[in-house]
């Protein structure tokens, strides 16, 4: 731990504790940094979020980019996780770095790090609804603190938000989101049959159309004034399941995803994978050994291509006053489906230049509450991030199915959930309304 804490001096020491040199800047420009910080674990305390000991075949990475405009700046973190909420790593950015907004978005690879305070450990047969408790609180989140891995990495997000906030530079904004499909993902794994059951369809390799699905990837894009890609981040929607068995620690698809970015843009360039509303989407194809890390790898390349492909097409954004960073948070009271309980949980949207929406949720929605959110945004570069922490509320609040779904009942509807049938749609009314506010 000392050695930690004396590299965050280090970076204090070098880089001072403002953001850059550009802290007290107000010329009506967009300016960026980035940093990467490795956040592997040592191999003996490598596990998933089910207690199992992995191998170690990846390196995990915490990815940070941080936006300032005028005085607002945000910073949006990329990690090679299952799942990360620290109010910590929230609190000390603004307070060592003065970072106004801190998104903690986790792949939710299901082959990557857990922390072992947070194993989940279901309390009647997977189904939390039964149980009448909310699985984000069965655990003391301060408490994880004591796990040395899990400080380590809070620590190491802090510094790199400190790293990239310290190293600004002028940069421009492109975005676009658009259709993408392939064969290798995703579809919906609840299918519906006629007699009304549903049925888990973890797999589906014989390509059998499923529903709802959103064939869009979203892409955003930092250039610095030499024109040259510094940050490169790509939203998508699917469960990262396509070698989850495998017995080794890695960081799935979206791993493949930003290693192909990074090598057709450059080493200058941070690609980020950022979660969409995965809860009840798959890739197609899933499997263990080499066969399943093959698979693994064509998703991400498919998705990296096709993100690639829309890029091409985009130019910087600049809203009608100019360049701007708005920012709100708001701490909703989610009811439980059962009894009086309820979470609280904080959903944060941010708009940038009047052109770009983001909406941060600390769960898993279902696809519709993606699809629905990006048809009624006045915003067409509008993104959901999934699994997405802002430092409040509950850390985890776990699928959130739409009303339709939990009529028909099923995994992620009825089994693993809890949240109030309408939690999603309330949920998507407080960003529509936050992203109008913004931009009027």
């Amino acid at each position: 731990m000392q050695r930690i804490f004396l590299g965050v001096i280090v970076i204090m020491a070098a880089f001072g504790t403002g953001l850059g040199a550009y802290g007290a800047n107000d010329d009506g420009r967009l300016y960026a940094g980035t940093a990467k910080a490795d956040i592997t674990p040592p191999e003996e305390d490598a596990v998933d979020l089910l207690g199992k000991k992995l191998k170690l075949r990846d390196h995990l990475y915490a990815r940070a980019l941080v936006l300032k405009s005028g005085d607002t700046s945000l910073a949006i973190v990329a990690l090679d996780l299952i799942l990360f909420a620290s109010e910590k790593v929230v609190a000390e950015a603004k307070q060592q770095w003065g970072v106004d907004h801190v998104i903690l978005c986790s792949s939710h690879t299901h082959s990557a790090m857990a922390p072992k305070g947070l194993i989940v450990r279901p309390h009647s047969g997977n189904d939390w609804t039964r149980a009448g408790k909310d699985p984000g609180e069965m655990v003391d989140w301060p408490s994880l603190s004591e796990d040395p891995w899990y400080a380590a990495t809070e620590e190491k997000i802090v510094a790199a938000i400190g790293e990239a906030a310290s190293n600004l530079f002028p940069a421009t904004i492109s975005a676009v989101r658009g259709h993408f499909e392939s064969a290798y993902m995703a579809h919906n794994r609840r299918l519906v049959l006629p007699n009304g059951r549903v049925c888990p369809l973890w797999a589906n390799p014989n390509r059998i159309p499923t529903e709802p699905v959103d064939p869009t990837v979203g892409v955003i894009r930092v250039n610095d004034e030499a024109g040259r890609v510094r940050a490169f981040l790509v939203n998508y929607a699917c469960h990262p399941v396509s070698s989850a068995n495998s017995g080794y620690l890695h960081r799935d698809f979206p791993g493949s995803t930003v290693d192909y970015i990074e090598e057709q843009l450059g080493d200058q360039c941070m690609a980020m994978f950022v979660q969409g509303a995965e809860g009840d989407q798959d890739p197609y194809d899933m499997g263990g050994g080499e066969h399943g890390f093959n698979v693994m790898k064509q998703c991400g390349i498919s998705l990296a291509k096709g993100a690639l492909r829309l890029a091409r097409s985009m130019g910087p954004t600049r809203g009608p006053r100019g360049t701007s960073i708005e920012a709100t948070e708001s701490l909703l009271k989610i009811k439980y489906r059962r009894g009086d309980e309820f979470s609280n949980v904080l959903v944060s949207t941010v708009v940038i230049n009047d052109e770009i929406a983001l909406f941060a949720i600390p769960g898993e929605p279902f696809i519709q509450h993606q699809i629905d959110l990006t048809a009624r945004s006045p915003l067409p570069n509008t993104f959901l991030l999934g699994l997405a922490y802002s430092g409040a509320g509950t850390p985890f609040t776990v699928y959130i199915p739409t009303e339709r779904a939990v009529k028909e009942g099923g995994y992620g509807a009825t089994e693993a959930s809890y949240v109030e049938a309408g939690a999603g749609a309330k949920m998507v009314k407080e960003a529509l309304a936050s992203i109008e506010a913004m931009i009027e």
